[in-house]
C-alpha cells in the first residue's frame, strides 16, 4: 500500500506540473498567434486552435487530479 500512496502523491506533483506547464505554452502560442496574423491568418487560426485543445488536455487532466484528490 506505501508504493500506491507514493505514486498517487508523484502523480498528484506531476498533474499539477504538466496544467502549468501547458499553461505556459498556450500564453506562449495565443503571443506567437497574434504576430503571425501580420503574415498569414492562417497561421494564427491553427495557433489558436492548438491553445483550445491545449485548455482541453488541462480539463482532462484537472479532473483526472480532482477524481484521484476525492479517491480515499
Amino acid at each position: 500500500m506505501k508504493e500506491e500512496e507514493e505514486n498517487k502523491q508523484k502523480l498528484s506533483i506531476l498533474l499539477t506540473h504538466w496544467i502549468e506547464h501547458n499553461k505556459g505554452h498556450a500564453q506562449e502560442f495565443k503571443r506567437w498567434a497574434d504576430k503571425a496574423k501580420g503574415f498569414d491568418g492562417l497561421v494564427s487560426e491553427e495557433l489558436l486552435d492548438a491553445v483550445k485543445h491545449m485548455e482541453e488536455v488541462n480539463d482532462a487532466l484537472s479532473n483526472a487530479l480532482v477524481r484521484m484528490n476525492n479517491t480515499g
